[in-house]
């Protein structure tokens, strides 16, 4: 009896950036008055955030500075929301909208771009796929 040997067809690895479309990423930081942080989150519902932080913060300022600038309370909400680059300038957006809402509403907004992530699997978490 001849024996009929079969080869197991080997599958090649395609590395994920050649069969994905990479999405760069930024990470967004709203600093707004204490209390402020859930009205801020909810803002970038409607914008693929894949995840966001509120971090409890206090100023630095001293007490001559604050009389000066008439500042009573210096605790802050610290908004960390990772957020794909296309979508900045309507986080943007939506934040100023926020500041112009009220006068109570002040804060400060700024983008840093997420040169680079370590693993797929955060990646993928981080761009919402």
């Amino acid at each position: 009896m001849a024996k009929t040997v079969t080869r197991k067809e080997t599958k090649e690895k395609v590395p994920f950036e050649k069969s994905n479309e990479i999405k760069k990423l930024s990470l967004f930081v709203t600093i707004v008055n204490t209390g402020q942080g859930d009205a801020v989150a909810n803002l970038f519902k409607n914008l693929n955030v894949s995840a966001q932080f509120i971090q409890k913060a206090e100023g630095t300022a001293n007490r001559s500075i604050k009389d000066l600038l008439g500042i009573e309370d210096n605790r802050k909400d610290v908004v960390l929301s990772i957020i794909r680059t296309e979508d900045v300038p309507n986080a943007k957006r939506e934040v100023e909208s926020f500041f112009l809402a009220s006068k109570r509403n002040k804060g400060i907004a700024i983008s840093i771009s997420m040169t680079s992530i370590v693993g797929v699997t955060a990646y993928r978490f981080l761009a919402n796929m």
